[in-house]
């Protein structure tokens, strides 16, 4: 009999056994050779017997041949010659003598093209053959019969939260409208029939009831088992939802005793029938019940009353673990075992997924990060990619994310469950078991947002052209200008910045890579005028210092519409600055800035401080002379009137801080000016400072994380949640969304509500609803995203533009979204070139190596060695550091797709997301 074992590879193969006692012991290592592909080519099929080693050979074969390869595999000294018969020596203390399973021969030669074994899917096989290092053979039709969705939850230890997390799928279906059969399959222990019984469901036919109808069936003929058990289950539903959906459950067993299950589901795969019998029976009664899915809590362990079920790749498996190093440990075995023998084909199967539970969040974050790397492993190896693509090499990003494991956080409540189905799904529902479970629903909820008209016909092609031209434009927020009808999306940034500031004027730093929307914020600010419109056009009500916009320095790319910042200065001076300088050009400050560059010292924060406050006073139209000192001009001026001076495009001046001249000016900019503000009574002048995040660190070379940290809840981070709202702000600004959404609504949308929106974009999935490709919006933020957690806004524009004019050619065939997943795809490509020249721009250092490892001369396969990409360690830091690189627990490093791409390396078509 053939087990599946764990492999323990060497450098010159499996390991031999440490012990030979029984036919058992020699069967086993057998199937680990077999699994591994190291018989030789003579041997076809092996049988250990209570006294014999039976080899199956191709053709005749020298004796000395066959002991000279079982010593190497079990051993030095494993095989003897004992009365002229070849033995395979087994350990006994009992004899100093030779002992063991005499070794018999018989010739079966395999013709090409003839019939191999028959294999059916459990863990433990009949025969061992050489066909156990091949995967079982796929069924014959790649989905179920009336594309009804099995859902099979396992877990190697019990105790682990399995059955409650698969009644809180099922729940969650139900209550989005779907139809439920659940099914207890753990016929040793059951549980989710005692909940069943304790609510005094009725209990008319079971799990156990089917199998042995099942069993007298004739050869794959389950129509009659359906046929009586659609007459009883119907009695048997669960709650009542006011979606429409049901839950009808199948209990394990009738019986009132604890016994062993009389016939279990392995005892009906037998000759004649489809080795899958057992699944497509139940999909069938799924399909006769109306069901669109059947969620299976199965035996825990490595059980043949899961095997048959766990092995049809057709089935969405789930296993569920703690972080106890058994648990994981078995996890991860099991999902290598049936990753072996029945991998999943991406595109075609549903994902296998893990959850992790009853983990806390304040203390095992390290352990729950490590379980989840070593199971995303173990599911990625798993996962078979098709060789056959279309090109587009994008294919990793769907793999990592369908190889991602899902924490369910640890919840007191869940440890001393009550007795009955409602009371169970009261603490499920209160607890929010399912909130996380959202990636592994096999369909997905309804619709909800208000359709287009009736008999409405929606012009894809026009709202591709729409957005494509839209987002096309906000690329570059420059490209925009000061035009204050343009709108802009709130983001919880801007939001903190103007309702911190209600009744005083902000002195902050608004800290942003690029293009993470520094810029654009800027021109709204100004567009808007005064900071109390800026604040109602955002949505920010209470704000009662009124003060004018005064821009003090502006990015010298900054298109200019219908306002120029020269205008608001001109303004400003009009009416509360002096006479003589009202004329000043929009040249004028960056001019005396250049020549300060050239004339103070790196040590002179004095005269920074002085040229600094020079320009804020001449952005306000104030003359400064040796009679009046920008210091006693400002005072002055800040008796009488109020202003927010906000200044952005500092990389026009200070690209690469290769200076002390330049660190100097740009830290006295960022703490003495800033403090001076501070300092004045009353805080008459606000001042917001659009900067980079390189330039803060490499001008606050001491204390930067503590200047950083005062400042963060005002920068510009775009987390995943932020960058769908933004694809979905964008998407509705340029009139391209078939079902309207209005604009000022998309800021206080919850993540449930955006997902649901965003449907209409770009799918439910990257494919069709039902098909088995990542879901949409969790494949554009691993796509676009760095490893720092961070997608940039103008890399998301970026993508929305070249995805909607890629989805033009396809105007006269896919009318479900605005952009195409092939479209989408392609799309990734040019945003990663478009990366790594932006990424460059802005911190020289990165973008050197980033040249560097475009320019390699040979192909790289992520991940890779560092001597694969010609760096050392401090480079590897610098890129981590930024995000560009993740060092895995092997020591080998990944990128992100956003860069792989533009590097042009390649993939072991899985890649590796943080999201």
């Amino acid at each position: 009999m053939a087990e599946l074992g764990q492999l323990e590879i060497m450098d010159s193969g499996i390991r031999p056994p440490g012990h030979l006692f029984s036919w058992v012991d020699v069967d086993e290592h057998l199937t680990r050779l077999a699994m591994a592909g190291e018989w030789p080519d003579w041997l076809v099929a092996a049988d250990g017997w209570w006294d014999c080693l039976e080899l199956v050979t191709k053709s005749a074969v020298e004796l000395n041949t066959v002991k000279g390869w079982l010593d190497e595999v079990f051993g030095t000294g494993s095989a003897g010659w004992v009365d002229g018969d070849l033995l395979l020596g087994l350990d006994d203390p009992r004899t100093a003598e030779f002992t063991g399973l005499r070794v018999e021969l018989s010739v079966n030669a395999e013709q090409p093209g003839g019939t191999a074994r028959r294999r059916v899917p459990l863990l433990r096989e009949k025969h061992i053959t050489r066909q156990l290092a091949e995967p079982l053979h796929r069924p014959d039709t790649p989905t179920f019969a009336d594309d009804v969705q099995l859902m099979a939850f396992h877990s190697f230890k019990g105790g682990v939260g399995r059955t409650v997390h698969a009644v809180a799928v099922a729940d969650r279906l139900a209550r989005s409208g779907g139809k439920v059969l659940l099914i207890d399959a753990d016929l040793e222990a059951p549980g989710i029939t005692w909940m069943h019984k304790e609510q005094g469901g009725q209990c008319d036919f079971t799990y156990e009831d089917f199998i042995t109808l099942l069993q007298g069936a004739e050869n794959s003929d389950f129509a009659a088992a359906v046929d009586i058990a659609a007459a009883y289950l119907p009695n048997q539903q669960a709650g009542h939802y006011a979606s429409g959906g049901s839950i009808t459950i199948m209990p394990s067993s009738r019986r009132v005793t604890l016994a062993p299950p009389r016939i279990e589901p392995a005892a009906l795969l037998t000759p004649g029938r489809s080795v899958y019998f057992v699944t497509e029976a139940l999909a069938a009664l799924g399909a006769r019940l109306g069901a669109d899915t059947v969620v299976i809590d199965l035996r825990a362990g490595a059980s043949e009353l899961s095997a048959p079920v766990l092995l049809d790749p057709r089935v969405q498996r789930v296993f569920v673990t703690t972080l106890s190093h058994q648990s994981l440990a078995g996890t991860e075995l099991m999902v290598q075992q049936l990753g072996g023998k029945a991998p999943t084909v991406q595109g075609t199967d549903p994902a296998t997924s893990v959850i992790v539970t009853q983990y806390r969040m304040d203390t095992h974050t390290a352990q729950a990060d490590a379980a989840r790397s070593m199971l995303s492993a173990a599911l990625g190896v798993a996962l078979h990619v098709p060789v056959e693509t279309d090109g587009d090499d994008t294919e990793s990003v769907d793999a990592a994310l369908l190889a991602q494991p899902v924490l369910s956080p640890f919840r007191e409540e869940l440890l001393a469950l009550p007795s009955s189905w409602d009371a169970v799904l009261d603490v499920i529902s209160s607890c929010g078991v399912a909130d996380g479970l959202e990636s592994l629903i096999p369909v997905p909820a309804p619709h909800t947002t208000a359709g287009a008209a009736p008999g409405v016909a929606v012009d894809y092609g026009q709202l591709r052209r729409n957005l494509a031209r839209t987002a096309g434009n906000l690329v570059y927020a420059e490209q925009s200008g000061l035009s204050s009808a343009g709108g802009f999306l709130v983001t919880e940034p801007l939001r903190r910045l103007l309702a911190d500031h209600r009744t005083e004027l902000p002195q902050a730093l608004v800290v942003g890579a690029k293009g993470a929307g520094k810029t654009f914020m800027y021109a709204k600010a100004c567009a808007a005028r005064t900071w109390q419109r800026f604040a109602e056009q955002s949505g920010i009500r209470g704000v009662t210092v009124e003060a004018p916009i005064v821009p003090v320095l502006e990015s010298a790319n900054l298109e200019y519409g219908d306002l120029e910042p020269q205008d608001l200065r001109d303004a400003f001076a009009s009416a509360s600055g002096d006479m003589s300088l009202r004329n000043v050009t929009s040249s004028s400050i960056p001019d005396r800035l250049k020549a300060g560059l050239g004339r103070l010292g790196g040590q002179d924060e004095l005269g920074w401080r002085s040229l600094w406050l020079e320009c804020l006073a001449m952005a306000c139209g104030l003359e400064v002379s040796e009679q009046r000192t920008s210091e006693e001009a400002l005072i002055e001026l800040g008796r009488r009137a109020k202003a927010v001076f906000v200044i952005d495009g500092l990389e026009d001046l200070m690209q690469n801080l290769d200076s002390d001249t330049k660190r100097t000016a740009l830290r006295v900019l960022l703490i003495d000016v800033l403090g001076w503000l501070r300092s004045l009574r009353g805080r008459p002048f606000g001042l917001v400072v659009f900067v980079r995040r390189d330039l803060v660190t490499g001008a606050v070379r001491q204390n930067s994380g503590q200047l950083l940290g005062r400042y963060d809840h005002y920068a510009l981070h775009w987390s995943k949640e932020e960058a769908l709202r933004l694809a979905l702000w964008v998407t509705a600004h340029a009139n391209a969304l078939p079902e309207s959404v209005p604009l000022s609504g998309i800021t206080d949308l919850s993540a449930d509500e955006l997902i649901d929106r965003l449907i209409q974009v770009w799918g439910w999935k990257m494919g069709s609803a039902k098909s088995r490709e990542a879901r949409s919006h969790l494949w554009v933020p691993a796509a676009l995203g760095d490893f720092n957690g961070q997608v940039q806004a103008r890399d998301v524009v970026m993508f929305l533009a070249t995805a909607a004019k890629n989805s033009e050619q396809y105007n006269d065939t896919v009318d479900d979204r605005v952009l195409v997943p092939t479209a989408m795809r392609k799309a990734l490509l040019e945003c990663s070139r478009n990366k790594i020249i932006s990424v460059g721009e802005e911190n020289k250092e990165i973008g050197r190596l980033l040249v560097h490892m475009q320019g390699l001369g040979h192909p790289v396969l992520v991940p890779f060695e560092l001597e694969q990409v010609e760096l050392n360690v401090g480079d590897a830091d610098l890129l981590i550091e930024s995000g560009v690189f993740s060092k895995g627990a092997d020591g080998r490093y990944w990128v992100p797709e956003i860069y792989r791409h533009g590097l042009g390396f390649n993939s072991e078509r899985r890649a590796r997301v943080l999201w």
